[in-house]
């Protein structure tokens, strides 16, 4: 074509051809129409915008036709000269130009492929997406992998039969029909199935079955039947085993469903009414011949819990229905005493803080007080609950209560999850045998007293050691006891007493055989020259006498301590001998040191180290400490006691970022093996912050000099002990050099007032924090000390992060949702167009929606520093916290206090580095917004895709979804009509049927989940308008569809906006939907009273009727056109910032600790839009200001037009149009410049 006939516009981003009409003819010939188009928006910055209009548009193929006039499709109507940015109707039409070249037939640098645009725009979502990523998969990682310890439990079996209790039906309890109890049996061990011993409840937890019981109760009739094996007068003593009763609780998510808690509490009550109903006559019925004691009939039943069964258990005694003094024992496995694992539903919390503040008071207004609740946890393999929250020294005195983690218990020593708890065969077998201690059927309770048991429970569980109270073997006599009474008596004059097999064997074959078949000897220890502050320490294998007692049984026997004085000194041969009297003294009982590796099989035999420590101060008079041992050895072990002067402790205080490099503790250097502290103790005063695993690396030191020390190779390996003051946990390794030292501690959320109603002064301070105690066991004849290396174990401490702010990841996700729709209704607005990128002009895109979609305004936040400004603020509030608590601390009332720093993520036990933690769940949880708008966008995308393509193949179904009601609202000259949509009869009718099920039937919860829905396919269904009104081709290419298109488009990125921040309430939904299906399974129609409220759904109900058919209407209008906004659109605009503001600052502050409250925010801010998009017709009818800017503002989304052009007239239907948005002539689309280049090149 000639250059004089050429006129071209190069803007800052396209180049758009503009020829001359042919005058001979009036047509022009088009290579292409597929790709026609341009810019409907300009930038803000653009001043001018040119208009193209065109009288004639004929295809290529009729550019020489004589029947082109039969053709041509008017466009627009004006017809007059070329402005200034116009070029007259009669002298040019758009041509679209493909290539997008200049005049020189040159490539813009702007004409990019799709790809490479839509990388270089959405890089900086793409980054966080892979930085998220990388996040997510370490997390992951030290989540199923990162844990400090190694499982080693046995399996258990049982033979179990479970008879269903038929007569306990709606007579006895209203949930008969949903819940079941049941009897259960031992195979080959209850012969009747009618229950006649102590009555036992097991009340399972979370989706718990009633036959996780058969471990616990299989374990407790095995132990019974040995008990009775061996003492056979068990059942004078009141000993006569347990009866387990079990619920079927429909394995409901108590857990998620507070409401579910209190109905089990009932049913409980219910069932332990009944239980004691059997007994007056059973107990007669099933009496034994030879019984000589009359057991008293139960009062009361012991309650066994696992998991939220033990808070339905302490639930029980709040309900009306509960039977004073019916329930006196309760114990918990693995059960998340202080707060609730998931807070998703309200009910949950509000049971939480109910039963929690009656037991809290119950132990001081004497409720209480005869009950006993023990808490066992499993530690850190369970990964269902935070074992912190097991700990109940802050709900119930010590004289009542004792928490423990199974890494502590004797003959246990492991860690557990939270399933094998129930059936490990070394903590059943344990629990089994603590059960059977502390039965006694002469009791009403069926149980010793309350000092009694729990001394029992503390002796069974706790070591003594640990415990620091001494106890008295019952062996002990007061008889007095001479040499004539052992085999030989042995005096270790050089203060320490080495005996190995070889050692034993020699001093027995001595002078000393005629006594031999005494079968017991006497070692004296001279500690007369000892300080009275001095301790011996003993240490010994009990292998060593395995030989008294029966094959297998290594661990029975336990040193008999006496207190002797010297009588006088005999010569017997060549060798003088020490006569002396003897008296029995207490002596506490040996702490076991487990022998075990991680890697050895549970099912072998587990052996352990016996220790003790006997201050010389309760020898008082006596001259020397006797031992009395057995005279013949067993084939292995050792026994080793000294008197040491000063035991070994050492103290360290670092801090979090001290422990980020390596600390290196060092004993001092043995100097003589006499007197040698076989335990070494390191304190380390760190905080009570159960966030952080430290790896400790134990190095061992000796002495090359063979004269110092005698052995040549260690009796033992070393062993490792992590404890602290409050006997809540310790952890034991064996012969490892490198270990995971971990704190199950009250971390965030948790109280930390001390205890103040326990009487006994040194069980209060057993609840108190006194730091990190780590105690090494090492053979003093072989070691000379050690180096203990200190670091913080990042990857496993990760892990124990997850699992204590695994909610956090909700309440940011709703915190980074509410700023992407705030974002959104800014931009919308503001008129400014972030979706037109320069590879969609020079394609010939179409006109580009002025509403940004989801991940145009995350990447927006990305950039313009919202992201930057969150992650500052995650790493000062918890700063800020502490800063303010220490400032207050002397002001506020302790409540106060609590609740200040339980905001946020809390401060308790985090100390400073914890800002770490809430930075990386802000980058994760955007990270994984982004997840979920890209996924809801491609559902939308390919389901739109889809519907468009079958509706182009099928005209019935193409008829059906195409917008009709949109298409005949704009004229064919491209004018909107100025009508309303009339109300759909249909959705009216949907909305009432919906509004009754919701009162009547279905949960609210469920109305959500349909309302959702619903807006998702309401997004498809637009979407798929927006695609069928789009002109494809030169035939399709009108003003209306350009029109049709651009709204629906809107329309369609605002629905799904709304989709992404409904998302974040869906998990609020899950717990009441899948009990409701489970209670429909059992024919169960009773809910909650607030599952039928309307108010929690109505915002989400009122903005999806309105939104489906309308977009939200801008709030402020353009500068540019010199038309001040109105005052009620202003604060229109103020009120919704500030609702989105107030969302951001409370999800930040309070939903970490109550995730359930940001439905509730997300309802409000959904009815508030509601109200927004309700409240545009009346002021479209009384404001007349908004007419005078109705008949101005471009429909197409400019946000800013050339003053030169003149505003059609036809104002804009509610159906496509805000408080900013109105009709201008549709022939006309605006192409954006970026400076004077087309004014002059116009000319």
């Amino acid at each position: 074509m000639p250059a004089s006939e050429r006129r071209v516009t190069e803007s800052a981003h396209c180049t758009i051809d503009i020829m001359t009409v042919q005058q001979s003819t009036g047509v022009v010939s088009r290579k292409t129409l597929a790709n026609a188009g341009a810019n409907s928006r300009s930038s803000p910055r653009t001043a001018d915008s040119l208009r193209v209009g065109a009288s004639t548009v004929v295809s290529e193929d009729e550019h020489d036709s004589s029947t082109h006039n039969n053709t041509q499709q008017p466009l627009g109507s004006s017809s007059s000269s070329v402005a200034r940015g116009t070029v007259s109707a009669s002298d040019a039409i758009i041509s679209a130009s493909g290539d997008c070249g200049d005049r020189n037939g040159n490539k813009s640098r702007h004409c990019e492929r799709p790809a490479i645009v839509f990388l270089r725009t959405r890089i900086a979502v793409l980054c966080l997406l892979l930085v998220s990523a990388v996040v997510g998969l370490i997390t992951a990682q030290s989540y199923f992998n990162g844990q400090p310890d190694i499982p080693g439990c046995a399996m258990s079996y049982s033979r179990p039969r479970f008879v269903e209790q038929t007569k306990f039906d709606n007579s006895w309890t209203r949930f008969s029909t949903k819940y079941k109890l049941y009897l259960y049996r031992e195979g080959g061990y209850d012969a009747h199935d009618e229950a006649f011993r102590i009555p036992i409840l097991f009340v399972p937890g979370n989706a718990g079955s009633h036959k996780q019981v058969r471990s616990i109760a299989s374990a407790s009739a095995t132990a019974f039947i040995e008990l009775a094996g061996n003492s056979p007068d068990v059942f004078d003593q009141g000993q006569i085993g347990y009866d387990y009763f079990t619920v079927g609780l429909n394995e409901e998510l108590t857990a998620l469903h507070g409401y579910s808690i209190l109905e089990q509490a009932d049913f409980i009550n219910d069932a332990i009414r009944y239980i004691l109903s059997l007994y007056p006559e059973t107990r007669a019925k099933y009496r034994l011949p030879s019984q000589r004691t009359k057991f008293a009939l139960p009062t009361s039943v012991v309650v066994v819990g696992h998991s939220m069964g033990g808070v339905v258990a302490r639930t029980a005694f709040t309900l009306p229905n509960h039977i004073v003094g019916s329930v006196q024992a309760i114990f918990t496995l693995s059960t998340p005493h202080n707060n609730p694992t998931a807070s998703l539903e309200y009910y949950v919390d509000k049971v939480y803080s109910s039963v929690n503040s009656f037991w809290r008071h119950g132990f001081h207004n004497g409720t209480l007080d005869d009950v006993s609740l023990v808490s066992i946890a499993g530690g850190s393999l369970d990964s269902m609950i935070n074992s912190d929250y097991t700990y109940i020294g802050d709900l119930a005195p010590p004289k009542n209560s004792l928490s423990i983690l199974s890494s502590g218990v004797d003959d246990v020593w492991l860690s557990l999850d939270h399933q094998s708890i129930l059936w490990c065969a070394q903590m059943a077998k344990k629990f089994s045998s603590m059960l059977i201690q502390i039965m006694d059927a002469r009791q009403p309770s069926q149980l010793l007293p309350l000092d009694e048991r729990m001394s029992i429970m503390r002796r069974q569980l706790y070591s003594d050691w640990e415990r620091g109270t001494n106890a008295v073997p019952e062996s002990l006599t007061a008889n007095r006891t001479t040499n004539d009474d052992y085999s030989y008596v042995y005096v270790h004059e050089d203060g320490a007493a080495r005996l190995m097999p070889e050692d034993m064997k020699k001093l027995l074959s001595g002078d000393h055989t005629d006594k031999v078949g005494l079968g017991v000897a006497l070692h004296l220890l001279p500690v007369n020259k000892a300080t009275s502050d001095s301790t011996v320490q003993l240490l010994y294998d009990p292998r060593l006498f395995a030989i008294a007692h029966a094959p297998g049984s290594i661990a029975g026997y336990q040193p008999v301590f006496l207190g002797c004085n010297r009588i006088k000194v005999e010569s017997n041969g060549t060798k003088p001998e020490t006569r002396v009297t003897c008296r029995a003294i207490p002596a506490p009982l040996p702490t076991k040191l487990p022998m075990r590796r991680a890697d050895d099989d549970p099912e072998l035999p587990l052996y352990a180290l016996h220790y003790m420590e006997v201050p010389v101060g309760v020898l008082g008079q006596f001259e020397f400490l006797g031992m009395q041992l057995p005279a013949k050895p067993g084939a292995a072990g050792f026994f080793y006691a000294t008197i040491v002067k000063n035991l070994v402790q050492l103290e360290s205080s670092p801090s979090y970022a001290r422990l980020l490099r390596l600390l290196t503790i060092r004993t001092p250097m043995a100097k003589s093996r006499i007197g040698t502290s076989t335990r070494t103790r390191i304190r380390l005063n760190l905080p009570e912050s159960p966030f952080f695993v430290f790896r400790a690396t134990l190095a061992m030191r000796r002495s090359t000099s063979s004269s110092q020390f005698m052995s040549a190779s260690p009796r033992f390996s070393p062993i490792i002990r992590q404890s602290d003051g409050r006997r809540f946990e310790s952890r034991f390794w064996y012969d490892q050099n490198s270990v995971d030292l971990a704190i199950h501690g009250r971390g965030a959320y948790l109280p930390s007032d001390a205890i103040t109603n326990a009487e006994d002064s040194e069980l209060k301070s057993a609840g108190q924090w006194d730091g990190l105690l780590i105690d090494v066991w090492a053979d003093p004849d072989y070691y000379t000390g050690f180096e203990l290396a200190l670091r913080i174990n990042w990857y496993s401490s990760l892990n124990r992060t997850i699992k204590r702010y695994d909610m956090a990841l909700l309440a940011m996700s709703f915190v980074w949702a509410c700023l992407v729709m705030l974002h959104q209704l800014r931009t919308w607005n503001a008129g400014v167009s972030l979706e037109t990128t320069p590879s969609s002009k020079c394609r010939g895109g179409l006109a580009t929606p002025a509403f940004p979609s989801c991940l145009t305004s995350i990447e927006r936040l990305i950039r313009n520093g919202t992201l930057s400004v969150l992650l500052v603020a995650a790493v000062l509030t918890p700063i800020l916290q502490r800063v303010v608590a220490h400032l207050m601390g002397n002001v506020w009332s302790p409540a106060t206090l609590a609740s200040w720093n339980n905001l946020f993520m809390g401060t308790r036990g985090s100390g400073w580095v914890l800002g770490l933690v809430p930075a990386l769940l802000v980058i994760v949880s955007l990270g994984f917004v982004a997840l979920e708008a890209i996924v809801l966008t491609a559902i939308c995308s390919l389901a739109s895709w889809a519907v468009a393509d079958v509706s182009g193949r099928f005209e019935s179904t193409r008829k059906h979804w195409s917008r009709h009601d949109v298409l005949e609202a704009v004229s064919e000259d491209g004018r909107l009509k100025p009508r309303f949509v009339k109300i759909p009869v249909r959705p009216l009718i949907a909305t009432v049927a919906f509004v009754v099920f919701v009162c009547t039937f279905v949960p609210y919860q469920f109305a959500f989940l349909v309302i959702y829905m619903a807006q998702l396919f309401t997004a498809i269904r637009t979407m798929s308008h927006a695609y069928l009104a789009a002109p494809h081709s030169a035939t399709t290419l009108t003003p209306q569809r350009v029109l049709v298109s651009d709204v629906l488009r809107d329309r369609a990125r605002y629905q799904l906006g709304l989709l992404l921040f409904w998302t974040s309430s869906l998990p609020y939904c899950a717990p009441e939907l899948l009990v409701w299906v489970r209670n429909l399974s059992v024919m169960w129609f009773e809910d909650a009273p607030s599952d039928h409220n309307l108010a929690n759904m109505a915002g989400y109900f009122a903005l999806r009727l309105l939104a489906s058919y309308h977009i939200v209407p801008r709030l402020t209008f353009n500068v540019t056109e010199r038309v001040a906004p109105s005052r009620t659109a202003w604060w229109l605009r103020v009120m919704t910032y500030a609702f989105f503001g107030s969302a951001v600052v409370y999800a930040w502050l309070y939903s970490i600790r109550r995730p359930y409250i940001l439905y509730s925010v997300a309802n409000a801010i959904s009815a508030w839009l509601a109200l927004v998009q309700f409240a545009e017709f009346p002021l479209r009818l009384v404001s007349p200001v908004q007419k005078r800017i109705l008949s101005s503002s471009a429909l197409l989304g400019s946000r800013t037009s050339s003053p030169a052009v003149t505003p059609a007239t036809s104002p804009v239907v509610a159906e496509f149009s805000g408080f900013a948005r109105s009709a201008k002539p549709l022939a006309t689309l605006t192409v954006s410049r970026s400076d004077d280049q087309l004014d002059r090149k116009l000319r």
